[in-house]
């Protein structure tokens, strides 16, 4: 007998047989998340009008993430170990640990409840008041990402893990987020530590002992699962975390190349950006087996569109490149490219597909020393050099560099780099503040006049160049 929820599910890419067979564990997900038939209208509207769920690569990524909603959900109570980690990290260490047990569940719980109840069923500021509530007060510049996972805990939505993996060197609100966690929770962390210091004009270059010090760092990790879990990561474990993760960036690579040829733009970039956020915000094992497949449907899809001269925006549209897209929101990226202007890919996107290989083995060291290669964890100088490298490469008219107001290592070189690039290489830069996951006061349509002028200004860049 057909359900509420059927339809969402099934555009979501959900097959009859796995939503009979699921049921139980669906019905008992959603009333935990007080979502009902009065919901349902909604979720398929937002979703239709903001993914491009005519493809089928869209609708498999998208059930992906609602499966790790269902099973983060019910982690605590179907018996598995439950490990989370932080937002932005170094998930290499993430996908080796799934790979060790199937008894353990890694995930990042905040952005999965942002791929599932903000972009599907566009429900996610309750989570953000309670996360306001209960410790992260509105005012403050503190991360949306953690005030998610905050709510989500308070509410009982997410439950409480064994174990959470940190960053207090990078993200140093996440840490603080998981000391406050802790003292009302109980569970422990394991603290990966670093530095960010470096003299200007040395990326790529960096001290050795930078690396040996992260990498050591990253290490603990692998000690904390053993001695909190009792799961001990071997070397074949490390082996296929690698291979796996392999298998997932090369499936990345291609889309981002396919997108970054071409014109028209043929899907939006919110969508590859829903695809590329699977190799970085869970590492689960379904994630690690079915990923490749739906980034690669997704692909053949984009191509398909290439070869039939379909686009989201109209051929010759200027093309931009934006730093990332929304967690949570799809319009603000969809505003964007309503107001004329081509996203073929982000910066993320370029950074993550090329730098983030997979390699032989994961260790320590060699995931240091691929961080260190895309600048995010190396300096700011580091971030500005290889915004302007990839600007360049893109062959794009201008950019908008959407910085977080309250992510301090991502807010502080915003208008550094948008001089750096503007003088390396001529191409106009327009720093966006805006939120990551939180879109109530930097809404779409918030931001709006700020891009259709820039948008406007591209256009007659461009008009005068042909003349």
């Amino acid at each position: 007998m057909a359900e509420y929820y059927d339809d969402l599910l099934k555009l979501c890419g959900f097959e009859d047989e796995e939503i009979n067979r699921e049921r139980p564990r669906i019905e008992k997900v959603f009333q935990r998340l007080e979502i009902g038939p009065a919901d349902m209208e909604r979720a398929e509207s937002w979703t239709r009008q903001n993914h491009d769920v005519e493809l089928a690569g869209v609708r498999k990524i998208l059930r992906l993430w609602l499966k790790e909603l269902i099973d983060l959900v019910l982690a605590r109570e179907e018996g598995r170990k439950l490990v989370y980690y932080g937002f932005p990290t170094i998930a290499g260490p993430a996908g080796t640990i799934a790979a060790a047990s199937d008894e353990v569940f890694c995930t990042c719980p905040d952005v999965v409840l942002c791929h599932t109840l903000g972009q599907i069923f566009n429900k996610l500021n309750p989570i953000l008041e309670a996360g306001e509530e209960n410790g992260l007060p509105p005012g403050h510049g503190l991360c949306s990402l953690q005030q998610v996972r905050v709510g989500g805990m308070a509410k009982g939505i997410i439950p409480v893990p064994d174990l959470a993996l940190t960053s207090s060197y990078f993200c140093d609100m996440g840490s603080k987020t998981d000391e406050l966690l802790h003292e009302r929770y109980g569970h422990p962390a394991v603290y990966v530590d670093g530095s960010m210091d470096s003299r200007w004009g040395e990326f790529p270059e960096y001290l050795p002992e930078r690396v040996e010090f992260l990498g050591g760092q990253l290490e603990k990790v692998f000690e904390g699962v053993k001695e909190v879990l009792g799961v001990e990561v071997t070397e074949a474990d490390r082996s296929e975390g690698a291979s796996r993760s392999r298998d997932l960036m090369g499936a990345l690579r291609e889309l981002v190349e396919l997108m970054s040829g071409a014109d028209p733009q043929p899907v939006s970039i919110d969508d590859v950006e829903m695809a590329r956020r699977l190799t970085v915000g869970s590492a689960s094992k379904r994630i690690l087996v079915e990923g490749p497949q739906a980034i690669a449907l997704l692909s053949q899809g984009v191509k398909e569109r290439i070869d039939k001269g379909i686009g989201v925006v109209e051929k010759g549209a200027p093309r931009i490149m934006i730093y990332l897209a929304h967690f949570s929101d799809p319009s603000i990226v969809r505003m964007i490219e309503s107001c004329g202007l081509s996203i073929p890919q982000t910066y993320l996107a370029a950074t993550t597909s090329k730098y983030r290989r997979g390699t032989p083995f994961i260790a320590g060291e060699i995931l240091a020393k691929e961080e260190m290669a895309r600048g995010s964890f190396h300096s700011n100088y580091g971030v500005v050099t290889r915004a302007a490298e990839i600007i360049q490469e893109a062959n794009v008219d201008g950019v908008i560099w959407n910085y977080l107001y309250n992510c301090r290592p991502i807010s502080l070189p915003a208008y550094l780099l948008k001089r750096f690039v503007e003088k390396e290489t001529g191409i106009p830069v327009l720093a966006l503040e805006f939120d990551l996951a939180d879109s109530r006061t930097y809404s779409a349509g918030a931001l709006r006049t700020r891009v259709e002028t820039f948008a406007e200004m591209l256009r007659a860049r461009k008009a005068s160049v042909r003349v």
